[in-house]
């Protein structure tokens, strides 16, 4: 019995225009990648579906490509397909978009998330950890030195805020397994986010607290090691 995704790409190529296609799951997200000359809309396609399949087999995204890239063996290259950013929307019986349209329009949306998500770290640092980046008494230029330190965590601290919530979809796209995908996000995730709480609580530790000072060491530096790992564990594997 053919899966869904081989059901999908059959009723494509059924339709006069298209060359080629491939139907991927990205996530939980199906994308159709399509090849079809002439100036055919994914928004076209994404009916011509519809109107052959029910409502839960038709793809969330259907792209228009100018070409599949494959391997000498024939094989999908995941890597190399582009982001879908001329997908047609996929729409609900009763016409409400859902997720789909132009992934470059998500882009201020995430670097909203990460601003908004330093700032919070820099609204929060001296409520967390009083007087960790008092720099009263520090001359410069060292205490400016500082201040960029300080000013790097924020911004790394947004930047993993940003990744956890979309970075999935770019590692998906890489075609390694769905568990090893969700522990490199949470990987990348954690070796931006950690140097913010790993730096103030350190500063205000004092260097013979060993129980405190083990517990960072095990907390931060172990699990950053650990993190750094499961990233060449998931560069080294096999696509599916």
């Amino acid at each position: 019995m053919p899966d869904r995704l081989s059901v999908i790409e059959r009723e494509l190529r059924a339709h006069p225009k298209v060359a080629d296609c491939a139907v991927l799951r990205d996530g939980a997200t199906l994308i159709a990648y399509v090849v079809a000359p002439g100036g055919t809309r994914g928004e076209e396609l994404a009916a011509f579906l519809r109107e052959r399949l029910p409502e839960r087999h038709v793809p969330d995204l259907v792209a228009v490509v100018p070409v599949l890239p494959r391997t000498p063996e024939g094989e999908i290259e995941h890597e190399s397909l582009p982001l879908p950013v001329r997908a047609g929307p996929r729409r609900s019986a009763g016409g409400k978009a859902g997720w789909g349209g132009d992934a470059g329009s998500m882009a201020p949306f995430r670097a909203m998330v990460a601003v908004v998500a330093g700032m919070v770290a820099f609204g929060l640092t001296d409520v967390l950890w009083p007087y960790s980046t008092d720099l009263t008494g520090v001359p410069q230029p060292w205490a400016g030195f500082f201040r960029g330190l300080y000013a790097a965590e924020y911004v790394s601290f947004g930047l993993g805020v940003m990744f956890l919530v979309f970075g999935r979809t770019f590692l998906a796209r890489l075609g390694r397994p769905a568990w090893l995908t969700t522990l490199a996000q949470l990987a990348i995730t954690w070796l931006l986010v950690a140097w913010w709480p790993q730096d103030n609580f350190y500063r205000l530790a004092a260097k013979t607290d060993w129980p405190r000072q083990a517990a960072l060491v095990y907390g931060f530096n172990i699990t950053l090691m650990i993190a750094a790992a499961v990233l060449v564990l998931y560069v080294a594997a096999p696509r599916r």
